[in-house]
């Protein structure tokens, strides 16, 4: 039988496609109508992409797609990468405890960490940089032209690797002969600030300049119980962006760009409900006033949880818990239009991303955790790109290319911690609410038994122990690649695309890590640092030091894409669009993973195909603009984080990457612009879809038991996951997007008002494995009002928004651990707040 969610899809399709034939006979009638009507001014504005490599109308670009202009994206106050996609209807992002590793997916597909030798399946551009690592969506936004959102493999025109979809953001460029430009200041809620400011300098008839920057700080809105800790969620963000353009006013344009960015916070946390009582390692030795007793963490001081306040709150050690950014990039464009009318273009870009982090895993009102995952990721990216195009042609237009692409990656990791891992069995003594010591599970035992024995304080019985571990990682991808496309209008309404991207790609990666443990005459609480400087002259402090390990793979691919077009009419235009998609393997590598255990290292390639079958329409003298588009998306060898119990008796894990058969995504998405009056815009985005693993059997994973446990068993002496048929977790399968935009002059006083809705809807989220398996319920369905009121002339606009305006409190993300413990994820916008702004215009 057909899942809910499967029917309601499908009577969403059904219904669509008999709106769309209703809207087919009107529209069409009207054509034969209205043809020779001179267009009314009130008509909607054409936008204009470039997602095939040259200026087009969305309307004529055969890919689904959603593009956000840069004025919508400033005013919704969306400020870095990740707070774009909650617009972007079909795109999904999966929230975490930290900034490195929150994830972008594309119809519910997606890659769910972010190891430095670990690929993206969806790619993020900047004016034709790739971007290879998610973590770099913590850019700044701002000056930007527009957001061009493309749906399911792109990899034909757009390198390195994109087997789901790519997310391109368009920058304001500069601009000859003109000066102009804007300065503003904005206030909100949480004491937040910022001050930004574009200006357009022309230098002379071939020269200009632009220069945008921004500066912005916000206070926490995660109460924090830690003792002496902020409230979590500040941060301070700034960037540089300036450009240089060169345009002879003939055939040869050159523009450099150079951009800086910073962000520091201490940024994120999953919120528990309630506190377990029980909850975490056990059993911690517990004194107090003399007595000692067998506890856990929460017995003797709780964390917190939403309903003890009736707000997001958690317990973050801020020695352990910050993060920072810094991201610069240099890149150089040059086109130049031949005599024969083609076009020659060269793409030059270097980056340097750096990120500092550390993040711990338990939030307990003690120091369980110093550092974890503290260290820095270095990451250092060179692309060129040459094409020749042709696109003045009424018959035949093409474009062809080389590309070149190589992203070195480094990251050093440090773990320092009183819980268990890397060998080590470790638990905290609490004595009169002070952790003053970490020692091994077994001599906490004893040390508890033999006081319920004896009466007696035993303390040589304890054995000091502790987490402490270190890696260095490295991972390098170069890819090169020949690509084209060509496009043959066969009759006056028939068109036909084809394209392609012949790539080659070699992988490599390095494994160095170092476990220690702390001396035996200590308390446990020595630092890494201590312990590695005594080690030096005691080696019995070195728990293990294995052999460094170089891992290599290259990989050869062919990718393409077939799309067909027809219009019915000049207004009414259909597609059907078959691509496929590639994304290299992955080294996992991380200090709690020792590739000599993997598997799958390196992962295989994942394969994807997608196919489309489009609407395209323009009705109603260009007032209503009406897209439809069907898709049946699947992703081959699709690489998925597991995890296994590797060796019992360190309760050591396997945390890394396999390959799951197949995934598939199936829905529809439909896009709508209706311009009601000349001062009235409503704007409409739908997705509906369901990603499902097809094909997963035999995933070496740990059983997650309870309901789920007949799809559990042992092949070849491991425990083995069969997860065919059910959901990749955490998505929300129905998405949308509403708009109302009006727009009035005030007379004839030169100024101007301006009132916009926007409602956000994200259905029932999907269950993940363990949720399925202890019957716990999924993430449930939210829906957010935002309201933006603004007024203003040619040189002074303010404005005031208010964010969540109904005061619905949700959360974006849930989660589910194999004994029932669950965290959800609070957005800023959790509750209502509210801002406002100043923008003066020169």
């Amino acid at each position: 039988m057909k899942s809910q969610s499967q029917k309601s899809m499908h009577s969403l399709l059904l219904l669509g496609c008999c709106s769309v034939a209703t809207l087919f006979n009107v529209a069409i009638a009207e054509e034969l109508e209205t043809k020779k009507k001179s267009i009314d001014t009130s008509a909607l504005e054409e936008v204009v992409v470039t997602a095939q490599k040259r200026e087009q109308s969305v309307q004529d670009v055969p890919v689904s797609m959603e593009v956000l202009s840069g004025d919508l994206i400033e005013e919704l106050g969306a400020d870095t990468g990740f707070d774009i996609v909650k617009y972007l209807p079909g795109f999904g992002v999966d929230e975490s405890n930290e900034i490195r590793t929150t994830t972008l997916k594309t119809r519910g597909i997606g890659t769910f960490t972010n190891s430095i030798g670990l690929q993206s399946s969806n790619l993020i551009v900047v004016d034709g940089e790739v971007l290879p690592r998610q973590s770099m969506m913590n850019l700044a936004i701002a000056d930007v032209e527009r957001v061009e959102a493309l749906r399911g493999p792109q990899g034909t025109l757009f390198g390195q690797n994109t087997s789901t979809g790519v997310i391109h953001y368009v920058t304001k460029r500069p601009e000859i002969g003109e000066f102009y430009g804007r300065a503003k200041a904005e206030v909100t809620d949480y004491n937040g600030r910022e001050v930004s400011s574009a200006v357009n300098l022309p230098i002379n008839e071939n020269w200009a300049a632009r220069i945008n920057v921004q500066h912005s700080e916000q206070d926490g809105w995660i109460r924090n119980e830690y003792p002496g800790g902020e409230d979590v969620g500040a941060e301070e963000k700034k960037g540089l962006r300036t450009q240089l353009l060169y345009d002879n006013g003939s055939n040869l344009n050159a523009l450099v760009r150079l951009d800086y960015s910073e962000r520091d916070t201490n940024c994120c946390a999953m919120v528990k409900e309630e506190a377990n009582p029980n909850y975490g390692p056990k059993p911690v030795v517990r004194i107090d006033d003399g007595v000692v007793s067998a506890s856990a963490y929460n017995l003797i001081d709780s964390e917190p949880g939403f309903n003890d306040f009736n707000e997001p709150v958690t317990a973050r050690n801020p020695v352990s818990n910050y993060g920072s950014v810094e991201n610069a990039g240099l890149s150089a464009e040059v086109n130049y239009e031949l005599d024969n009318g083609m076009s020659l273009s060269y793409l030059a870009s270097y980056r340097d991303f750096e990120l500092n982090n550390s993040s711990g895993f338990f939030t307990f009102k003690f120091p369980v955790h110093r550092e974890h995952f503290g260290g820095n990721e270095s990451v250092e990216v060179v692309q060129q790109e040459l094409r020749l195009s042709d696109f003045d042609n009424e018959t035949f237009n093409w474009v062809v290319g080389a590309f070149f692409h190589d992203t070195a990656g480094q990251r050093s990791e440090i773990t320092d911690g009183c819980v268990g891992g890397a060998g080590a069995s470790s638990r905290g003594v609490i004595e009169d609410g002070v952790m003053t010591g970490c020692v091994s599970s077994a001599s906490a035992l004893a040390f508890i038994n033999n006081y319920n024995q004896t009466g007696m304080q035993d303390r040589s019985l304890l054995e000091a122990d502790r987490n402490l571990s270190a890696g260095d990682f490295t991972a390098d991808f170069t890819n090169t690649a020949l690509f084209g496309q060509f496009e043959y209008q066969i009759t006056d309404r028939l068109d036909a695309t084809l394209g392609f991207r012949a790539l080659h790609e070699k992988g490599s990666a390095s494994f160095d890590a170092l476990w220690l443990r702390p001396p035996t005459d200590g308390t446990g609480m020595e630092t890494y640092a201590e312990v590695l400087e005594m080690s030096k002259t005691d080696p019995s402090l070195i728990r293990n030091d294995p052999e460094g390990a170089t891992f290599s793979d290259s990989n050869t691919d062919f990718i393409y894409k077939a799309v067909l077009g027809y219009d019915f009419t000049d207004g009414i235009r259909a597609y059907v669009n078959y691509s496929t998609g590639y994304k290299g393997p992955s080294y996992f590598v991380t200090s709690n993973t020792n590739p000599a255990d993997a598997e799958y290292f390196p992962t295989r390639p994942e394969q994807s195909t997608n196919f489309e079958v489009g609407l395209r329409s323009r009705l109603f003298d260009d007032k209503l603009q009406f897209n439809l588009t069907y898709f049946d998306m699947t992703v081959e060898d699709y690489q998925v984080r597991a995890q296994r119990l590797v060796d019992e008796a360190s309760n050591t894990y396997f945390a890394g990457y396999v390959n799951a058969d197949e995934v598939r995504s199936t829905g529809i998405e439909a896009d709508m612009v209706y311009k009601l009056t000349s001062d009235l815009k409503f704007t409409a985005s739908y997705a509906n879809f369901e990603a499902t693993y097809e094909d997963f059997a035999n995933t070496p994973v740990n059983c997650p038991n309870g309901t789920l446990a007949e799809r559990c068993s042992i092949v070849g002496g491991r425990n083995v996951f069969d997860q065919t048929g059910l959901p990749v977790a955490n998505n929300a399968q129905e998405q949308a997007l509403l708009t109302l935009n009006y727009n009035r002059e005030l007379g004839n006083t030169g100024w101007d008002a301006n009132v916009r809705t926007v409602w956000r809807y994200e259905g029932d989220f999907s269950p993940s494995a363990n949720m399925i398996a202890q019957e716990i319920d999924p993430n449930e369905d939210y829906d957010v009002l935002d309201l933006y009121i603004g007024i203003g002339n040619d040189k002074l606009r303010g404005n005031l928004f208010v964010k969540n305006v109904m005061n619905e409190s949700y959360n974006t993300f849930k989660y589910a651990d194999q004994w029932g413990g669950q965290a959800l994820f609070y957005p800023r916008d959790y509750e209502r707040y509210f801002g406002a702004s100043v923008t003066y215009m020169f």
